[in-house]
């Protein structure tokens, strides 16, 4: 995967997690592309909060009710393009909340490249891991042909959690 993929307003996908004996589903839509002070962002609609996320997909913040809830800075980056098996990146960031901050050191890896089957169906994808200098673990499986990750496993301390694409809409395009 030369670069990221582009996102437009309507895309939409329907996931199903668990987390512990927890389970349900979630929605997150490409509701429109904003510049913020010469950036250009993703908002993506989940639940009652808007997710910022940069062209490159690299998470940035969470904003309710014209809040800022959390960020990232500099944005997390959960992608780094060309998408390539054994490639690895580094990122420092600090996670910024009202009740206070946290310093994240975070190894990513393309570990390479599976078939993964999800509620969606079958999909060719690419296998990424993170792991922070807390106890997060992420593992994460994205698909081009949806543009965003197919199934999601994580760890947070002790909880773990997993999510998997139930379906996805692609928002209107002139070209596939």
């Amino acid at each position: 995967m030369s670069g990221p993929p582009t996102w437009r307003p309507g895309d939409r996908w329907t996931y199903a997690w668990t987390s512990g004996a927890e389970r349900g589903t979630k929605t997150a839509e490409v509701i429109e592309i904003k510049d913020v002070k010469g950036v250009s962002y993703y908002v993506v609609r989940l639940g009652d909060s808007d997710h910022y996320y940069t062209r490159d997909l690299h998470w940035a913040a969470v904003i309710s009710e014209s809040k800022v809830v959390a960020r990232m800075q500099p944005p997390q980056p959960w992608f780094m393009w060309p998408l390539e098996p054994k490639r690895r990146w580094t990122s420092e960031s600090v996670f910024e909340q009202p009740n206070g901050t946290a310093r994240f050191n975070d190894t990513f890896m393309v570990v390479g490249t599976e078939a993964v089957d999800v509620p969606a169906g079958r999909f060719q994808t690419v296998k990424i891991v993170r792991q922070t200098n807390k106890r997060d673990l992420d593992e994460y499986w994205y698909a081009p042909e949806v543009r965003w990750y197919v199934r999601w496993h994580g760890r947070r301390g002790d909880a773990e959690f997993d999510e998997s694409l139930q379906s996805y809409t692609a928002g209107q395009r002139l070209l596939p």
